[in-house]
């Protein structure tokens, strides 16, 4: 059984630190009492005049361009308020009007120069956006998330609202459904089918558009789509194995990978360059190259069910059910190599990274219950959930 979270731009104010010039969006605690050992100078429009600023004892202050002679103010900009930069340092490649900076002008980064003593970037981009706790009064509207959950014995996929929370509609889907994953433009939805299909949503309309039928050999469990929406990669649980490549603009298959008996996980590292495939009753994780199509290397971890990397893609953690209680190991993807391994509960099974690449959630499904593993306080915290829980699927709404 799959869940997949669709996308939303909800968004809520959330406390900044701001520092040398720079935003940064998580949790930090501010000492302002540093400020009067601030070494150097920045520059800040003040009546639309440039203006060298410093700092005198806690509080920012104008101070005489004596303490910089190399500061020339005809070399400034304050044409927009509080956001000096260069003069002419907008090229006709980034024309004005474009989104890609505050006030809807275009930037490009700060050329070499012998003026102020310190001129810092005024903003720093974000490869993600923070998360937003869910208000305790929702008031219900469109752009909350919307829930897509797989039912195996009904050949039916649900698409559950989450405020408020009901079913929407089922969409029939072919027999034994398993796993659901949107494309990244949110479009589509491809559901895989144990007996030997592949199916796509459209989401406008909630229906399937096209079944792709594959070939008896196949089973199709896993799923991944690139980044680029342009491939989709399906794992194939039987004797025979294999991960069928799918072309997604004409819906066919367009290369099939050899791997090892029951492949059932397969997961895309952030770049697009790698698929990782995981063995729940083997001992090996094999790593293929996409642009290639071919094998890379297989990592001696056995009984492992789902993995996923941080932003960068410098790491990737690996849930296994090879040892009691169950395990996630961290790997290099450089190297490949074994670097740490963290204890969670009984039958690991999948995993999410939270957005700022602090937190892990796993799922302990034999054992009935949760991990969190803070990997900046190196701990984890696993929570029983009683009764007779089994937990399966994973997804951040944001």
């Amino acid at each position: 059984m799959n869940f997949h979270f669709s996308r939303s731009t909800k968004f809520m104010a959330m406390g900044i630190c701001l520092s040398l010039g720079w935003f940064v969006l998580e949790s930090c605690d501010c000492d302002e009492s540093k400020e009067d050992q601030f070494p150097g100078f920045w520059v800040a429009c003040i009546g639309n005049q440039p203006a060298l600023m410093s700092y005198s004892g806690n509080s920012a202050t104008i101070v005489s361009t004596d303490s910089s002679p190399n500061f020339n103010p005809a070399q400034w900009d304050c044409s927009h308020p509080n956001s000096p930069h260069y003069k002419n340092s907008q090229a006709s490649a980034f024309p004005i009007g474009t989104p890609s900076g505050p006030n809807g002008y275009a930037r490009k980064p700060h050329a070499a120069s012998s003026g102020a003593a310190y001129l810092p970037q005024q903003l720093r981009d974000l490869p993600f956006l923070p998360d937003v706790p869910p208000s305790a009064n929702p008031v219900c509207d469109a752009s909350y998330p919307d829930v897509f959950q797989t039912v195996h014995t009904q050949a039916l996929v649900t698409r559950i609202s989450t405020c408020p929370f009901k079913i929407k509609v089922s969409i029939p889907v072919v027999t034994r459904p398993l796993q659901v994953v949107m494309t990244p433009d949110g479009s589509s939805a491809l559901v895989t089918s144990f007996d030997n299909a592949v199916n796509f949503i459209d989401l406008a309309t909630n229906t399937v558009t096209y079944t792709l039928m594959t070939d008896p050999s196949i089973n199709p469990n896993g799923l991944a789509i690139s980044p680029d929406g342009t491939r989709a990669y399906i794992t194939s649980f039987n004797t025979n194995g294999g991960v069928a490549v799918i072309d997604l603009a004409s819906r066919t298959i367009i290369a099939t990978l050899s791997t090892n008996a029951y492949p059932q996980g397969v997961t895309i590292t952030p770049d697009g360059s790698e698929i990782w495939i995981t063995y729940p009753l083997g001992s090996s994780v094999d790593i293929f190259d996409t642009l290639s199509n071919t094998y890379v290397t297989g990592l001696n971890i056995g009984e492992t069910t789902d993995i996923a990397f941080n932003s960068t893609g410098t790491r990737a953690y690996i849930t296994s059910q090879a040892t009691t209680p169950g395990s996630v190991v961290v790997v290099d993807t450089s190297s490949y190599q074994t670097l740490s391994t963290y204890t969670v509960g009984l039958g690991a099974s999948d995993i999410k990274m939270s957005y700022g690449d602090q937190f892990l959630v796993v799922n302990n499904d034999a054992g009935g219950s949760i991990s969190v593993i803070d990997l900046k306080k190196d701990a984890v915290v696993t929570t029983q959930l009683g009764g007779n829980s089994a937990p399966s699927g994973i997804a951040f709404v944001h």
